[in-house]
């Protein structure tokens, strides 16, 4: 199945969520309901929901840490959001998602108080999304009939880099009574100079490094 929503382009679907809210005022009334996780069609007016509460497997504050070094992840689940992928218009449940990260001792970057934020696109978010992936996908080849795994954009708001297209992909994997989240964040795209420009950005890398983190739930 392809992923509806595709990876997370935080600009375009910023400028586009204004356009889609305004033209579904008044429209739940009538909408459909969709799975989210099985459902592939792209029904304008539709409500692509998360029928199997995929999504709530990951809500929650989770922690990475190795000695002085700490990853701290919080994800929120919005439900029935207004969605435009640019032909049809629609609505969504998301995971929706703010970071803090240490390192030696040092913090690198917080974003998590915009959580407490009266943000409604949910693209405004530095980590969203809400593509769920079972066996059948490409992200999830060697995983149990049961399990799923959700893939999310992810936006470092003091780092533009062209060209890159990182996405977090979580998947549950608990300890006994233990609740912990595996993550792997890595990068689809390549460092490009923007449309009309020469220089490149002068990054390489977020403040987040790239790579495999294993959360615990606080």
């Amino acid at each position: 199945m392809l992923p509806r929503c595709g990876r997370a382009v935080f600009t375009t679907m910023k400028a586009i969520f204004i356009i889609a809210l305004l033209f579904g005022m008044g429209c739940r009334a009538q909408t459909p309901i969709k799975s989210l996780y099985e459902d592939d069609t792209d029904i304008s007016g539709a409500y692509y929901k998360d029928l199997y509460n995929d999504l709530d497997n990951f809500v929650g504050t989770w922690k990475y840490t190795d000695g002085t070094t700490s990853l701290t992840i919080t994800l929120e689940k919005r439900e029935m959001q207004v969605f435009n992928n640019g032909k049809n218009h629609y609505y969504a449940d998301f995971l929706v998602g703010e970071y803090k990260y240490i390192e030696n001792g040092v913090e690198i970057i917080n974003t998590l108080p915009r959580l407490t934020s009266n943000i409604i696109n949910p693209w405004n978010f530095n980590i969203v999304g809400n593509i769920i992936v079972g066996p059948n996908s490409q992200y999830c080849l060697n995983c149990g009939p049961n399990d799923r795994k959700v893939v999310l954009g992810f936006n470092d708001p003091t780092r533009d880099i062209f060209g890159f297209e990182p996405e977090m992909i979580f998947q549950r994997a608990d300890d006994g009574s233990t609740q912990k989240l595996r993550l792997i964040f890595r990068n689809l795209g390549s460092r490009m100079s923007k449309f009309g420009e020469t220089t490149l950005s002068p990054y390489t890398s977020y403040n987040i490094p790239f790579g495999e983190y294993l959360l615990v739930k606080q």
